[in-house]
């Protein structure tokens, strides 16, 4: 099977990458992005309904879903190589693939009394933003977003509430 990417397959992509479990294509993660990704995978077609596996975690805040697809799996790991020259371009498919990056594993945090954007990403994240021409900063596994448009340029392509600030 054949995939193409599009905007919803970029916030796939970033999601995924953010919280992907170890087994099948999935999210680990609070019940609302479980939510968000069972229903952007259906909306899609790459699973049907009952082939999709939900374990709600009692004993931590984090729940897991997943299902198997191999030729998916296996699309979203090369994707996820050629970050760097697909996202070369500040355009609905960058933007929706940090929205599912910061739905994934972002926040905000008070530096001197200024809020900063931060989410967990690795190098090429880095690299794409400041060729977009954000200024980004990579401390660990956090890269700190310091434009101010930046927020901005996400928030109509967040799904997730807690990732909506106003």
């Amino acid at each position: 099977m054949k995939f193409t990417m599009s905007p919803s397959r970029a916030y796939l992509l970033g999601l995924w990458k953010g919280r992907r479990t170890e087994n099948g294509v999935g999210v680990e993660g609070r019940r609302e992005l479980c939510e968000v990704f069972v229903k952007l995978c259906l909306d899609e077609k790459f699973a049907q309904p009952d082939k999709v596996k939900f374990q709600e975690n009692n004993v931590s805040e984090f729940d897991k879903c997943f299902f198997y697809n191999s030729a998916l799996r296996a699309w979203l790991d090369t994707e996820l190589k050629k970050r760097e020259e697909r996202l070369r371009h500040k355009n609905e498919f960058a933007a929706n693939y940090f929205a599912g990056v910061f739905d994934a594993k972002g926040g905000f945090t008070d530096v001197n009394g200024r809020e900063i954007l931060y989410f967990i990403g690795d190098d090429v994240d880095e690299l794409v933003l400041l060729r977009l021409g954000f200024r980004a900063k990579k401390e660990g596994s956090r890269v700190a977003v310091l434009s101010n448009d930046f927020y901005g340029w996400l928030h109509p392509y967040l799904r997730m509430e807690r990732s909506k600030k106003f």
